[in-house]
């Protein structure tokens, strides 16, 4: 049984305003750069006074993610946060495990969380 989150993100993209930043009840998310980095490079910096980093990352654990069929082939994936300075752009995490950021065009991978 899934457990419902508050989620707080910069709901309204291309913007660095604490405003933008507003809560969302969620089942299956994806994470923010804020809850997988730890720091914000990309994203409206406002999110990280409502998030925390999850204690596998701040461990130190590997970001980087593998394709499903492919499992030796590292794979960019999403991340919540939108880019603050453009409205069609998201954060990703690239191959080596950095951030990065891409257009929302793109199909990438992703790696959801959720409560039980």
């Amino acid at each position: 049984m899934l457990k419902s989150v508050t989620k707080y993100t910069d709901n309204t993209g291309n913007s660095s305003a604490a405003s933008a930043v507003t809560a969302t009840t969620d089942y299956f998310f994806l994470l923010s750069e804020y809850e997988v980095f730890g720091t914000i490079s990309r994203g409206n910096a406002n999110e990280s006074g409502k998030q925390a980093q999850y204690s596998y990352y701040s461990a130190g654990n590997s970001k980087v993610k593998y394709n499903h069929s492919a499992t030796s082939t590292a794979v960019l994936w999403w991340l919540r946060s939108p880019f603050a300075s453009n409205s069609t752009y998201f954060v990703i995490v690239i191959t080596d495990g950095t951030v990065s950021y891409r257009s929302a065009y793109y199909s990438l991978g992703f790696a959801p969380g959720f409560c039980v």
